[in-house]
């Protein structure tokens, strides 16, 4: 059942015209054709450049997140101060919270910086969203390090932030995988976001905008054209999922069993 909506998506990019708005529902193809892909690279204005854009906005934010976040997670998980609990159950709170919340919020913060339609401002919009989910995959992860090995570094003279690069993130790569696929895919398909901050010029927009401007170019939904851009869409998180899929496994189930 969750595999037809996909499949559907696939099967449907490859049917010609005549095929896909006949009156008889079929499945599989009767024709195989790629007149679709090519139709929406003529007709669809920008979308390398809303590709491009995805993968920079996509990529940073993955980056940004789990540097923030690791960090966030190694003295949450490792150190004891005056409201640790307190603050990690604040970010905990935080997910909780639809992030359309905070649009408003957001949205007068990045005009104050000049921000707005800047792949800078979406960036870090979507890092303080997803920063909370990696904060949460990380601090298990950390805390089923053995204290046994931090111990033994710092006698041999490594400093809490050697520890961190020499020993936490190399053990916790795991976790760094399954955090950064799931911020990945929160930032590759958000749309209200982009739409909202990033919809004044081409120069800025995603590729979910650039999706549903398809309607607006043609006063109506090309539906072969649509499964095509869907579907290339799609393939950046598919192959990333396929690359790191074990990782993103194990993961998450260190963050399941030992938080």
């Amino acid at each position: 059942m969750s595999l037809l909506p996909f499949l559907w998506v696939i099967l449907s990019s490859l049917k010609p015209h005549d095929e896909l708005y006949s009156k008889h529902l079929t499945f599989l193809p009767h024709a195989y054709t790629l007149q679709n892909y090519t139709q929406m690279v003529e007709r669809m204005v920008g979308f390398g450049l809303y590709y491009r854009n995805s993968v920079l906005v996509s990529v940073g934010t993955v980056v940004l997140t789990l540097f923030v976040g690791s960090l966030a997670a190694y003295a949450l998980s490792r150190f004891r101060f005056k409201g640790d609990q307190v603050l990690f159950l604040i970010f905990l709170g935080t997910m909780m919270v639809p992030g359309e919340v905070g649009l408003i919020g957001q949205y007068e913060l990045l005009s104050t910086y000049k921000l707005l339609n800047t792949l800078t401002g979406l960036t870090l919009s979507y890092t303080a969203f997803n920063l909370a989910l990696t904060v949460f995959v990380m601090r298990s992860v950390f805390i089923a390090v053995p204290q046994e090995l931090l111990d033994a570094a710092r006698v041999d003279g490594c400093s809490w932030w050697e520890t961190f690069w020499q020993i936490m993130i190399p053990l916790g790569a795991s976790g760094l995988a399954a955090a950064g696929t799931l911020v990945f895919l929160a930032a590759w398909n958000e749309f209200i976001f982009a739409l909202t901050m990033n919809n004044w010029t081409d120069e800025a927009r995603t590729l979910p905008v650039g999706i549903q401007l398809l309607q607006g170019q043609w006063q109506h939904w090309d539906y072969g054209v649509l499964f095509a851009s869907v579907m290339l869409s799609f393939l950046p998180v598919i192959i990333l999922f396929l690359f790191l899929q074990k990782y993103f496994m194990r993961g998450l189930t260190a963050g399941a069993v030992k938080g």
